[in-house]
């Protein structure tokens, strides 16, 4: 099995105990769930033949999950009454390896293997705790100076572990606040399409989200909460934007030109190493339909949303029905005098028992107030939106129904979803035709059910399908030649993912840009992260490093940030000055990367998405499970890498020039 992490004290989660408002917590734990509360009362009893007990009655989620009988579940209840008020309370407890690994399956329902049990303990809170924890890496240099662009999700938890390491770094930010896409993206009914309490770092969890699936505003709240508790918002230049990076030779530097957007003035800084953090989502399609700018009414990108725009009781034009459209579009048909969504492609939708609900009261006190609830949770919200999602977009090249699912899997989930559309538009035979897709599902994204089907059969919405012409100053004109009149004309359009970095210059050695090298719309590198010719550069959340068959962007900034301060950890010890990946380790990444694609559903041919660029290559996705990236960026393997040493005396004078 492989090597864990040593377990983190629970001292500082058992100090709340014992709980003395008993009434109050009887009713925590009788609207608490029933698995969670079960790992709760062996995590803290040791007790470990419960999970005998109560083993037969948990099953994945995907078969129904958790059916305990109620008399089980309330002697569960009286167990945990009992331990949580005794006074004194129990000791703090470290269960093995085995102990952890056994109650993880049962509290999912089935085995956790044994290469998924130290991410899963990472992911779910307990190792890796800034403040609490060893730091596993090295001590920087001196002057070691990191750049960070971006205070969004990944630029936020980069801050949190360079601090931690103890480097000295800058985020830039363009925004005047932390947040990134929560921060300027806030059109009505934005939310999460992930689990809130999967949807954050592992390092802070969260027991006061509202939603089990969070609004927008919360992530953002989330995210400045996290920025003041770590001391981010104090490191980052805020209203300011990267205009280039320049690799320097002589000083073995790169100098960064920004440039304020409050006043317009430049600073040229120096740094020794850059990270980019300006996430997948960070500029909006432009408006690229023929005759747009003649339009005389209101038109905005969901992206850029401009609340000033009075809706109600307006003619309102969604473009778009991917996922932005599936949230903002119910919310025009409720105010608008008429909606017209304009469909370009079909979508699976997913159907989402708890998508609008808030989280019971009992259930964030459990969060909150039970030692160890918070992390049991958030192991399940992990275990069942991630990799358990994995085999569906695997193709079986024996499979016989190739055109419309890749597997056995990918087929149960059509049918599954077939019937759903069945049930939402029964009586409907016109809108089953114009939504029901011919492809796989999962080959795009899943967009999750907002009311979607619900809104398409309101009185006052129309969904086109013919296609749309251009578009004029009362209106669009569709394929066939139709005039929809309209006063408001919202693109819900998707953003340019392929042009990665296209918005700073960022120039490596000999003078290449990375623009010489991946074009417009072609972005290459080694685990995602490094470009040959790009010394120090790290390019977070990028190419191929998506992992679109599950939920786990945030797993994906944790993984690559370890990853990062491993390869720094190298460098330090090897005594140089500068990483470089070669040649030959970033194009045999490549290769096998491009293999493992094409055994994947995103490349199908009746597959069209933002997954892939204009000549259909897929550049977004990754191939691997969450698990295969965190293994491989746990530690970087020396002979990928060009190891080189500063002239004398170059890097320590460079060190001390900040900027000018």
């Amino acid at each position: 099995m492989t090597e864990i992490p040593q377990l983190r004290s629970t001292a500082n989660d058992l100090s709340v105990l014992p709980i003395r408002d008993h009434e109050g917590l009887r009713e925590v734990l009788a609207g608490a769930d029933v698995p969670t509360l079960l790992m709760v009362y062996v995590h803290l009893s040791g007790d470990t033949a419960e999970l005998d007990h109560y083993a037969p009655y948990i099953h994945p989620q995907m078969a129904g999950g958790a059916a305990v009988p109620e008399a089980l579940a309330e002697a569960l209840r009286e167990k945990l009454q009992a331990l949580l008020t005794q006074d004194p309370p129990p000791r703090p407890l470290v269960h093995d390896e085995k102990t952890l690994q056994r109650m993880m399956s049962v509290c999912v329902g089935e085995q956790v293997a044994d290469e998924f049990v130290p991410l899963v303990l990472e992911q779910s809170g307990f190792t890796h705790i800034p403040g609490q924890d060893p730091v596993p890496y090295g001590q920087p240099p001196e002057g070691f100076r990191i750049l960070i662009i971006g205070a969004g999700l990944t630029g936020i938890n980069a801050g949190v572990r360079f601090a931690e390491a103890g480097y000295d770094y800058d985020i830039v930010e363009r925004n005047p606040e932390v947040g990134g896409t929560w921060f300027h993206t806030r059109y009505p009914g934005l939310a999460v399409d992930t689990p809130s309490h999967y949807y954050s770092y592992s390092f802070e969890l969260n027991g006061d989200w509202k939603h089990w699936f969070s609004r927008g505003q919360e992530n953002q709240d989330y995210l400045v909460h996290t920025a003041e508790k770590f001391g981010i918002r104090k490191r980052v230049i805020f209203s300011t934007e990267v205009v280039s990076c320049t690799w320097n030779e002589k000083t073995g530097l790169w100098d960064v030109l920004t440039c304020s957007l409050a006043d317009g003035s430049e600073t040229l800084r120096h740094y020794n190493a850059v990270m980019t953090a300006v996430g997948f989502s960070t500029r909006p399609k432009p408006f690229n339909i023929p005759g747009h700018e003649s339009f005389r009414g209101e038109k905005m990108h969901t992206a850029r949303w401009d609340d000033s725009i009075d809706l109600a009781g307006k003619r309102v034009a969604v473009i778009g029905t991917g996922a932005s459209s599936m949230q903002v579009s119910p919310e025009m048909a409720k105010i608008a005098a008429h909606l017209t969504v304009f469909q370009r492609s079909k979508h699976w939708v997913m159907p989402i028992a708890n998508l609008n609900e808030k989280v019971p009261e009992p259930v964030c006190r459990a969060m909150r107030e039970i030692p160890h609830y918070a992390q049991w949770w958030r192991l399940q919200t992990y275990w069942n939106a991630s990799d358990n999602w994995y085999n569906n977009v695997l193709i079986d090249p024996e499979w016989q129904m190739p055109e419309v699912s890749v597997n056995a899997t990918n087929e149960q989930i059509r049918q599954y979803l077939l019937g759903y559309i069945d049930e939402k538009l029964a009586g409907r035979p016109d809108l089953k035709e114009k939504v029901t897709p011919d492809y796989p599902p999962g080959g795009k994204r899943f967009c999750m059910d907002n009311g979607w089907f619900d809104m398409l059969k309101r009185e006052n919405v129309s969904l086109e399908t013919d296609g749309i012409e251009r578009i004029v100053e009362n209106g669009i004109i569709t394929a066939d030649g139709r005039l929809v009149e309209l006063d408001v004309i919202i693109f819900a359009t998707g953003y340019q993912h392929a042009k990665m970095l296209s918005t700073v210059e960022v120039t490596g050695r000999d003078g290449v840009s990375i623009r010489d090298l991946w074009g417009e719309e072609d972005p290459r590198a080694y685990y995602g992260l490094l470009v040959p010719g790009f010394p120090n550069l790290f390019v977070g959340s990028g190419p191929n490093s998506a992992p679109n068959h599950g939920g786990g962007v945030n797993i994906l900034a944790e993984s690559q940030i370890h990853y990062i301060l491993a390869c720094l950890d190298l460098l330090h010890q090897r005594g140089a000055s500068t990483l470089e990946v070669t040649r030959e380790a970033h194009d045999a990444y490549n290769d096998q990367l491009d293999a493992k694609l094409k055994q994947m559903i995103w490349g199908h041919p009746r597959v069209k998405s933002y997954y892939q660029n204009s000549k259909g290559r897929l550049y977004l996705s990754s191939p691997w499970r969450l698990v295969d990236y965190w293994n491989m960026t746990r530690e970087p393997k020396p002979d990928h890498f060009l190891l080189d040493q500063a002239p004398a005396g170059e890097q320590s004078r460079a060190r001390a020039v900040g900027e000018e």
